[in-house]
């Protein structure tokens, strides 16, 4: 944890009325977002994750359900405008800091496509919040019910990046990726694979243990 917030972002929020202006300035740790091509440099938020006092997290709050934008930085990522839509899902908590009197809060939204995992659903893309390969292949073999082993996920990796199905998502503090494809695609390529021996099965029957996989490998 060393030096961890140097991979912080920025959260910025201003709404101005004809009597006041609110500004707040937010440690950001997460972010995950698409970029919009129209307009430019504008994305649609999926995840975002900061922290403050009381009254920041309050106003935020109050902005995610109203709807409203905000501009998000950080490490490799330029200013951009942002919006989580309507219907996010929003956590709350808190962490006592050592000599700090009040505790920081922390929050967490998500959008409601990336939440209930209908973008997979409607789309045939797939938003996952890691680029680790294990990650990719054990997230797609059980949001499309496919079969499978774990020593197959570098094969998968290798076939998405033959017919161009993965593209890299905007983030902070993570390394998202978007998957294309749908289950019949993915079948395909397994179908394919077993026939030229290029993946195999189990020599013995029995179960399937798919190792866990931490944050650390995830984010």
């Amino acid at each position: 944890m060393k030096n961890a917030h140097l991979r912080f972002g920025w959260l910025t929020y201003v709404k101005s009325t004809e009597k006041t202006t609110t500004s707040i300035k937010l440690h950001l740790d997460r972010f995950i977002g698409e970029v919009l091509p129209d307009p430019p440099r504008q994305a649609k938020a999926h995840l975002l994750s900061v922290i403050g006092g009381d009254t920041q997290i309050a106003a935020i709050t109050a902005a995610v359900s109203m709807g409203d934008r905000f501009m998000v930085e950080g490490p490799g990522v330029q200013p951009i405008r942002v919006c989580l839509e309507r219907h996010a899902q929003c956590f709350k908590g808190s962490m006592q800091l050592a000599g700090r009197k009040k505790p920081l809060r922390h929050f967490i939204a998500m959008s409601e496509e990336f939440a209930s995992g209908s973008m997979s659903a409607t789309s045939g893309r797939t938003l996952l919040a890691g680029s680790d390969s294990r990650f990719i292949w054990a997230s797609i073999a059980d949001i499309y019910g496919i079969p499978g082993i774990p020593a197959w996920a570098e094969w998968f990796a290798d076939e998405l990046d033959t017919y161009h199905a993965i593209l890299p998502a905007l983030g902070i503090g993570c390394s998202p990726v978007i998957v294309k494809g749908d289950k019949e695609q993915f079948l395909d390529w397994l179908s394919w694979g077993v026939e030229s021996e290029a993946i195999r099965f189990p020599t013995e029957t029995g179960s399937i243990h798919w190792p866990g996989l931490g944050l650390k490998e995830i984010f």
